[in-house]
């Protein structure tokens, strides 16, 4: 095939991928966990949201990316971070999954308390809009924290009036 050829599409190749849906609303990314990752986390998930026509969650979204993240960035800095966003069942979940490293049983539950402390406002918010916010450890092999935000919605269109 020369140069000059113009590009023709295959018949027999199926299409592209499909157009953002909210069917296929399903992203992880991972990040660097630090400050300069913020406005990049809060750029995907404002455009992911707009593109699959949830543009009515994405200040809560934003908001609860960029608190999920910023939690990961003071307990795990300098480490890697992975922030998922996923539409299902008529709720959106964000998640941030960081690599903080285990403690012993005392210092586990005051760490986990400091965290959650720190998610204090964020976890008021999603409750007062509808939603629900958590903190868990992840199972090994792979150790670290997960924290996530989950709501609908009307919890969108609650978040607005506040």
């Amino acid at each position: 095939m020369s140069n000059d050829t113009p590009c023709v599409p295959d018949p027999t190749r199926p299409p592209g991928p499909p157009e953002p849906a909210l069917g296929n609303l399903s992203y992880t990314l991972g990040l660097p966990s630090n400050a300069h990752s913020l406005g990049t986390a809060r750029t995907v998930v404002r455009r992911v949201l707009c593109q699959h026509g949830l543009s009515d969650l994405a200040e809560l979204g934003v908001l609860a990316a960029s608190e999920l993240l910023a939690n990961a960035c003071l307990f795990t800095p300098g480490r890697e971070a992975g922030l998922s966003i996923c539409w299902r069942y008529g709720v959106l979940r964000l998640a941030v999954s960081d690599e903080h490293p285990p403690h012993p049983a005392g210092a586990r539950e005051m760490c986990r308390a400091r965290r959650r402390a720190a998610l204090s406002t964020l976890d008021a918010v999603v409750d007062a809009c509808g939603g629900i916010c958590g903190l868990d450890e992840t199972a090994a092999p792979l150790g670290g924290s997960r924290m996530w935000a989950v709501f609908s919605r009307e919890a969108g269109e609650n978040y607005a009036q506040l």
